[in-house]
C-alpha cells in the first residue's frame, strides 16, 4: 500500500500569538524529529493531516522543500473542549529498520457462526508488533466464523502477516465465545424483593387516605 503523500510547509517563526494565527489561517504547527536529523518546525493545513490521520495505513510521506520524508505520527495535541487539532508531531523513521508499533485487531466472521446463542467477547482491541515500516500491516484480522462455543483465540493463534513479529504474551487471549451471563437471584434477593413489594402495597391505603383528609 502506498504512503499518504502530505505537503509540508517551513516554519519560521514560534509562540502562541504566531500559533493562533496559524490556526486562523486553517493550518496547525508541527515538528519533524528522528532518524538522526535535526528536527525541523513546519506547518501544515488541518484538513490535510486529518484526512492523512483517516487514511488506511500508517506511513506519511511529507514532502517538503522539494524533498521527501516517510514518517509516522508519534504524538498529537487537540483541543479539549473542541477536539480540533492543535499540534502534531512527525516522527521520521528509517526504512531498513525494523520498529514497534501498535496495530488494530479486526474481528470477521461473527454473522456466519453457528446459532449456538455464543456471544464473541472481544478482550484484546490492538496488540504491539515488530515488524520492518514497509510491513506494518494496517490490521490483524481474527476469522471467528468457526470458532466453537467456549472457546478462546489467544495471541499465539493470530494469523500474522511476513515479516510481523507479536511482541505481546502468546497466551494472552485475544476474545473468547460464551454465553452472556445472566442475573442470578439468590434467596436473599429474592425474598429482599418481595419485602419490597409489600411494603409498597402497605403504604398506598395510607396515601390514599391522606388525600381524601
Amino acid at each position: 500500500m502506498a504512503n499518504y503523500q502530505l505537503s509540508v510547509e517551513e516554519r519560521t517563526q514560534t509562540g502562541k500569538s504566531y500559533a493562533r494565527k496559524l490556526r486562523a489561517n486553517g493550518k496547525i504547527p508541527a515538528v519533524i524529529y528522528g532518524s538522526g536529523k535535526e528536527s525541523a518546525s513546519v506547518e501544515v493545513g488541518i484538513r490535510d493531516v486529518e484526512k492523512a490521520l483517516a487514511a488506511h495505513g500508517s506511513l506519511i510521506d511529507l514532502n517538503l522543500k522539494g524533498a521527501s520524508r516517510t514518517v509516522l505520527v508519534k504524538d498529537m495535541h487537540r483541543d479539549p473542549v473542541r477536539g480540533t487539532l492543535q499540534h502534531v508531531d512527525f516522527h521520521e523513521i528509517d526504512l531498513t529498520k525494523k520498529l514497534e508499533i501498535t496495530v488494530p485487531i479486526r474481528v470477521v466472521g461473527e454473522d456466519r457462526r453457528p446459532n449456538d446463542g455464543g456471544v464473541v467477547q472481544i478482550l484484546l482491541w490492538e496488540v504491539e508488533v515488530l515488524c520492518l515500516p514497509t510491513d506494518i500491516p494496517e490490521s490483524i484480522t481474527v476469522d471467528v466464523s468457526e470458532v466453537e462455543l467456549e472457546n478462546t483465540i489467544n495471541v499465539g493463534q493470530l494469523d500474522l502477516p511476513s515479516g510481523v513479529e507479536v511482541l505481546v504474551d502468546a497466551d494472552e487471549a485475544v476474545l473468547k465465545v460464551g454465553i452472556p451471563a445472566e442475573v442470578d437471584l439468590g434467596e436473599e434477593d429474592v425474598d429482599e424483593l418481595a419485602d419490597g413489594e409489600e411494603a409498597e402495597a402497605d403504604a398506598e391505603p395510607e396515601a390514599v387516605e391522606e388525600e381524601a383528609e
